[in-house]
């Protein structure tokens, strides 16, 4: 069975690689995926389309997986997806993936000029973390469609100039938008919490500027965080050490000794924070989902990748 896709508007023809050319590819991959060939820009390459599309995989797993085919049949290897959100798109490419998606997003780095995903966006200004802990703060807020400088400062640790600033930062990315009602400054986004979480992912930071071990810590307004707070929010193992999160300007090192080097022999690893991981969410000692992603989104383990993507997938549901 043939079939035809589009990339970048230019129709393609996939021509179905036969079993007998797959030979050296496990069971379970001829299962899963469909192979096809095909000629696109004087290269040979084999588009891969997943059989089940109630299945998923994570980012890691299809470069695992294109790693694997390639080995065997010597050419490049490109996903067939039916969709993907922005945030997975970036991971794949971070990856090194090469994939398609519904003729509205092509990564084929060398064959193309460019693609859509990477269309003209100031990705290289990352925000501020005051101008980060206010969007969060939206996004994790869903019964607030719109506020005032005054609404929010009123209910996060930052001064009103902070706020302002903040505020100015989100509107210059085009994040958030303002309206004016009489005297009054609104504000707000003109689409869902889901679509400015994804159109945010290029611009947003790590919350964790340093981390320390410790055997031993007093009773500051830590939050438990990284696998630790994971494995709360998800099926996953805890680890034995504890991960905790501190704002920055809260730790206090000099009461007990910290050891900058990465050991698991520590009872505690403490991230310490550029902003508070206090969201006043009703999270209790736990650090919020969106911020927990953002800590763990470069973890090379495919379980902690796999349950970062349902977490955030739970807060849009």
């Amino acid at each position: 069975m043939n079939k035809a896709i589009s990339i970048a508007g230019i129709p393609v023809g996939l021509d179905i690689i036969g079993r007998d050319k797959l030979k050296g590819l496990s069971l379970d991959l001829l299962l899963s995926f469909r192979f096809y060939s095909a000629e696109f820009n004087k290269h040979t390459l084999c588009f891969v389309e997943k059989t089940d599309s109630t299945r998923s995989y994570t980012p890691m797993q299809y470069a695992r997986t294109a790693i694997l085919i390639e080995r065997i049949l010597n050419i490049p290897i490109v996903f067939i997806l039916q969709s993907a959100p922005f945030y997975i798109r970036q991971r794949l490419i971070e990856q090194g993936v090469y994939f398609v998606v519904s003729d509205r997003y092509v990564f084929l780095p060398g064959m193309l000029i460019n693609e859509r995903i990477r269309k003209k966006e100031n990705t290289e200004q990352r925000l501020s973390p005051v101008a980060q802990y206010v969007l969060l703060n939206f996004l994790l807020h869903s019964d607030m469609r719109e506020f005032t400088i005054q609404d929010m400062q009123s209910r996060i640790p930052y001064n009103y100039l902070a706020v302002s600033r903040a505020i100015n930062e989100l509107e210059g990315k085009q994040l958030l938008q303002a309206r004016k009602e009489w005297k009054t400054k609104l504000i707000y986004s003109p689409i869902s919490r889901k679509e400015l979480w994804e159109k945010s992912m290029p611009y947003f930071i790590s919350p964790i500027k340093k981390t320390v071990y410790s055997d031993e810590i007093d009773n500051g307004p830590f939050y438990i965080g990284g696998i630790s707070a994971l494995s709360h929010y998800s099926f996953l193992n805890p680890d034995d050490q504890t991960t905790l999160a501190i704002w920055e300007r809260d730790f206090v090192p000099d009461n007990h000794s910290f050891s900058e080097w990465e050991s698991s022999d520590f009872k505690y690893k403490i991230e310490i924070w550029k902003y508070s991981p206090e969201m006043k969410i009703g999270q209790h000692e736990y650090v919020d989902r969106l911020s927990l992603y953002l800590s763990l989104r470069n973890d090379n383990d495919p379980r902690v990748e796999k349950e970062l993507e349902n977490i955030i997938d739970e807060i849009w549901q």
